[in-house]
């Protein structure tokens, strides 16, 4: 039961982090967005040169779809930072695999 508990307390977590990134003022979005596409940009131009292949070898298309998944990649990491940093604040211990 006490598992159960532990995964509904994190939905509530997330639940209430992504209600207070809507209410964020839209500068601080913007400017959020921003870095997140640049790092995506980053990311992206390393996996190309990774393959050894250039910009040039991708369509526009294909280059916004490859972003487009970085960027849901890296909002993912943020959020996943973010609760565990508020998990740590809370004193709540997190192990590893469950």
């Amino acid at each position: 039961m006490q598992r159960h508990e532990d995964n509904f307390g994190v939905v509530l977590i997330m639940g209430t982090l992504t209600e207070l990134l809507k209410k964020a003022p839209q500068s601080v979005k913007d400017k959020y967005k921003i870095k997140i596409r640049e790092k995506a940009i980053e990311r992206v131009k390393e996996k190309i040169i990774k393959h050894n292949k250039t910009v040039e070898d991708y369509s526009d298309d294909e280059m916004e779809a490859m972003i487009a998944e970085a960027e849901s990649g890296l909002n993912e990491d943020v959020r996943t930072g973010i609760l565990t940093a508020l998990l740590l604040a809370a004193g709540i211990e997190i192990v590893a695999g469950g």
